[in-house]
């Protein structure tokens, strides 16, 4: 009877061990060498019990990123300026050749640190690569759709007087019109969630189990015609500003149709247009996605973004800056 006992106890403390093991694994596999911080790892729940955000008091825009956070988010640090983008403070008194970056969580750069955003990095390289000083904002708010994108750019952008405006078009994301495609309405800021104590290997079993392919995003006719009128409304806020604006494809699934039909839009409503999808063609994407839990370009496509970006303005200079 006692030997029972002893295998009893001993199965289900192998078991334990088994579950425990399991989970450093899972974690490391996720996380690599952040999976043994505490803070990192409980930095990877998602936006709305984040504690990084405030319910905005502008009336097309339900919420905003707090100011003057210095926490973590996604396992890197996460600062916001004054204003509550994830940018340093800027004036608008500058000098410099001004660029105002726009867009969602690609543009904000989830899952990335500062250095490697794309658009830090395009600002790193254009000051690297040419005689003239630039300056790049980074106006990006994880979750953000177009008509934000236009708030932003009236509120915000157009205060420091920028000499060119980015829109970082989110393909899989800023086909969606918020009150139709999607409600926000209920929107609401959960209490920050403590997800240290998540199960990874859980996710882990899950993910692998399901591995089946993402149907790919088609455009309706009413997403583009939605897109136009968004396109048609930034078009209109920058001709008398005399302000170049360019729309910049953001994805890592490259689709030929689906690049062409934003490019015929960007070119009807006069605005330059840069996609980034062709370079990830045949690739194998699990390298360039910040995990598997969370597949935000990582730092090395950032990279490719911001050279990209670099290119096509030092390219387009005297068009863009020479009004």
């Amino acid at each position: 009877m006692k030997k029972l006992h002893f295998q009893i106890i001993s199965i289900f403390f192998g078991l334990i061990l088994s579950v425990f093991l399991g989970e450093v694994i899972a974690r490391v596999y996720f996380f690599g060498s952040a999976a043994f911080s505490y803070s990192k790892t409980n930095s990877f729940g998602i936006l709305d019990n984040s504690g990084l955000l405030k319910y905005s008091e502008d009336k097309d825009l339900t919420y905003e990123l707090l100011p003057n956070l210095d926490t973590k988010y996604k396992l890197v640090d996460f600062k916001t300026n004054a204003e509550g983008f994830r940018d340093t403070n800027h004036s608008a008194n500058s000098k410099h050749k001004k660029i105002a970056v726009l867009g969602d969580s690609f543009t904000m750069g989830t899952g990335v640190a500062t250095n490697e955003m794309y658009v830090s990095q395009t600002e790193t390289l254009l000051n690297k690569d040419d005689n003239d000083t630039y300056e790049v904002f980074n106006f990006g708010v994880s979750g953000y759709a177009l008509t934000n994108y236009v708030s932003i750019l009236k509120r915000n952008a157009l205060k420091y007087n920028p000499d060119l405006v980015v829109i970082g078009f989110c393909a899989n994301n800023d086909q969606f019109e918020i009150g139709k495609d999607f409600l926000i309405d209920d929107f609401s800021i959960k209490p920050k969630k403590n997800v240290f104590w998540d199960s990874y290997l859980y996710k882990l079993v899950f993910i692998k189990l399901r591995s089946k392919e993402n149907e790919p995003t088609v455009y309706t006719a009413t997403n583009l015609q939605y897109i136009d009128q968004q396109f048609k409304t930034i078009e209109q806020v920058l001709i008398p500003q005399d302000i170049k604006g360019i729309i910049f494809y953001l994805d890592l699934v490259y689709d030929a149709k689906r690049v062409n039909q934003i490019k015929l839009l960007a070119e009807k409503n006069n605005l330059l247009f840069l996609d980034t999808s062709v370079f990830f063609k045949d690739k194998n994407l699990k390298s360039y996605i910040v995990n598997e839990l969370d597949p935000h370009p990582n730092g090395k496509s950032n990279l490719i973004f911001a050279k990209k970006l670099t290119s096509y303005i030092l390219g387009h200079k005297k068009i863009i800056f020479e009004n």
